[in-house]
């Protein structure tokens, strides 16, 4: 079956059976810099914001409209001077997608509304049967993913492509 469904409040397309949820650039951005910083500040290494820009293709100024949000919900602290720059301020287990979202953008998870001037009960129909399993669907499904999980997963997919080195 082919899907064209724009789902706006919740920021999910589902388009010729492929499922991708659209975010912003910012949360887009900051989830990536989560990850970069959660994967080069192991072993309490500090990351500098010129290293993840480049790293990542990122400008370093969007970067830094975006840092202080992630710093305002307690997942980075920050090191002055020269040697400074970001670490992780909680364990990489205890931050889910769901509080990144919710920190760089709150209105992704929020509850659909409707036209007033739509049929009421039509758009209540939708809204039960529709709207409100997908918003409960994201919600369990961003709690249980941690920035750990993306970590992990980013380790390995660069692992995966490192060719094996053949000795003769």
């Amino acid at each position: 079956m082919i899907y064209d469904i724009l789902i706006i409040s919740i920021g999910i397309v589902i388009y010729k059976g492929v499922k991708t949820m659209r975010i912003s650039s910012k949360v887009e951005c900051g989830i990536i810099a989560l990850i970069d910083i959660a994967v080069n500040s192991r072993g309490n290494n500090i990351v500098k914001l010129n290293a993840v820009s480049s790293r990542n293709n990122i400008s370093a100024k969007y970067l830094e409209q975006i840092i202080p949000l992630l710093k305002h919900a307690d997942f980075l602290k920050s090191a002055k001077g020269s040697g400074g720059g970001y670490a992780l301020a909680r364990d990489p287990a205890d931050i889910t997608l769901n509080e990144i979202v919710n920190a760089l953008d709150d209105t992704i998870f929020t509850t659909s509304e409707f036209n007033d001037q739509l049929e009421a009960k039509a758009t209540e129909t939708i809204a039960e049967c529709l709207w409100t399993p997908v918003n409960d669907y994201l919600q369990q499904f961003s709690q249980k993913l941690t920035l750990k999980d993306l970590a992990d997963r980013f380790i390995e997919k660069q692992t995966e492509e490192i060719e094996p080195m053949y000795y003769i």
